[in-house]
């Protein structure tokens, strides 16, 4: 029950900041602040950074195996960007499949290194 508690903290995290950095990069955008390269890259940036957020912090608080719990969260994300992009009727396609690799992969080292930040942490 504690490991469920903390994927869904990591999960938490991860979704809040993804969504308050796609408002404000929206915000920017409604603003004609930024190109439309720019927008779906900032798009993608702020997806992986979130991801590596939840994915560190998942890490962290893991006692083992943090790129599997990683590993995990990153398909969980996965999981439900398909399903919002069933539900929306976009097909899914080369790029958003290479898409959600990164974002497995990105939440895996981010867990890695999370483990890793913690056990130097405790031999100081």
């Amino acid at each position: 029950m504690e490991t469920i508690k903390k994927y869904f903290i990591s999960l938490g995290i991860t979704l809040g900041i993804a969504l308050i950095l796609a408002f404000i990069i929206n915000v920017l955008n409604y603003f004609d602040i930024l190109n439309k390269g720019i927008y779906k890259g900032l798009l993608i940036l702020s997806s992986v950074l979130s991801t590596s957020i939840g994915g560190y912090i998942l890490g962290n608080k893991s006692n083992s195996k943090g790129y599997i719990k990683g590993f995990i969260l990153g398909l969980i994300i996965v999981l439900l960007y398909t399903i919002i992009s069933l539900i929306t009727k976009n097909n899914l396609s080369t790029s958003s499949i290479i898409y959600y690799l990164i974002i497995i992969i990105t939440s895996s080292i981010a867990g890695a290194v999370g483990i890793n930040k913690k056990t130097t942490e405790t031999n100081q």
